[in-house]
Order: structure tokens, then C-alpha cells, then sequence
């Protein structure tokens, strides 16, 4: 990992993921408006067990291709709300955003604000020129979130288990540092 958690915003903290946040992340992960575009748009088909092992087993894991994936919590009231990462996607053959919240925390500015502290300590400590991020052509409320980052359409890349074409946006360092 990359970071040096905790990351602080005005009304975030984003830290490690621990095994108080799985409930949460599993209802999130079992909700098909957060999953709908997420891949097929299929939601986790894992049962409970599966999911908290497999939840488990990652808290520990470092992977090469993960740079760091950080828990997001409401400072007031203190409550897992989701997540951020800077990955190598296979996909994408390069470092990409990711996050997913759960879907009573939509529209508030947090996927914003949690990613903005992402990609400052990711420009600062990685060394990073560029930074992608991709995100379901429907998906109007992400498209707005990486464009108020000043990620900006770069291509579109067809998708298999979206059977799309999905757009791809980036973000140089310079640009991310002027804008922020």
C-alpha cells in the first residue's frame, strides 16, 4: 500500500478496511443499484460465508496490483460508507481510481471528496504521471464525480462483462495539481 492511513477530509476518514466494516460492504455489495454498473451489473453472488472469508483473507493481503484500497467513514456520525482504491488494472493496462459507496451515502459529495485525498497521496507518493478511470456510459452521477476531479474523456474500451463500449477518463498530475 501506497498510503499512510488515516487519510483526513473535512468530514471523512479513510483508513484500512477492518472486519467491523463487512456487514456494511456486503449490503452494499448485495445492492443492485450500486452494482448496476458495476461489471454485468450482477450483484455479489457470494453467500455470506463466502463473502466474509474472502473479506477476511483481503484485509491482510498486499498484491502487487493494489496500491491502496482505503475504508471510507463519516466522521459524525463514525460509519463505514464505502471504499477507494488506485489499482493496476488488467483491463485498463494501467492504474485506475475505483470506489463504490453504499447507496444511502449517494449524492452527498463524498465519492469526491474520498478521492480527491486518493489521488493527492497517490500524485505525491507513486510518483503517477497519469491516473485512468472508467465508469458505465448510464452512469451519469460517476461521470460527473471524475469530471469534477478534472479527469477528462480520453477512449472507450469494450467491456466483455458489460458487453459495452465503456469510457475511459484520465488525469495527469499537473492537471490534478492545478485543479486542487
Amino acid at each position: 500500500m501506497i498510503f499512510s492511513p488515516p487519510l483526513i477530509t473535512p468530514r471523512l476518514l479513510l483508513k484500512k478496511e477492518s472486519l467491523n466494516d463487512f456487514e456494511r460492504f456486503f449490503a452494499m455489495s448485495k445492492d443492485p443499484e450500486v452494482m448496476q454498473y458495476i461489471g454485468d451489473g450482477s450483484i455479489f453472488h457470494w453467500t455470506r460465508n463466502t463473502a466474509f472469508e474472502r473479506f477476511k483473507a483481503s484485509l491482510g493481503r498486499t498484491n502487487a496490483d493494489e496500491f491502496g484500497k482505503l475504508a471510507i467513514y463519516t466522521k459524525e456520525p463514525n460509519r463505514y460508507i464505502g471504499w477507494c482504491e488506485i489499482r493496476y488494472s488488467k483491463f485498463l493496462d494501467h492504474i485506475e481510481l475505483g470506489y463504490r459507496y453504499h447507496r444511502d451515502e449517494w449524492f452527498n459529495g463524498y465519492a469526491t471528496e474520498a478521492a480527491a485525498a486518493v489521488l493527492s497521496e497517490a500524485y505525491q507518493l507513486s510518483g503517477f504521471d497519469r491516473i485512468l478511470a472508467c465508469t458505465h456510459p448510464e452512469n451519469l452521477a460517476g461521470i460527473r464525480v471524475l469530471e469534477k476531479l478534472g479527469f477528462t474523456y480520453a477512449f472507450s474500451k469494450q467491456s466483455r462483462p458489460a458487453g459495452r463500449d465503456i469510457p475511459v477518463y484520465r488525469m495527469d498530475c499537473k492537471t490534478f495539481e492545478e485543479k486542487h
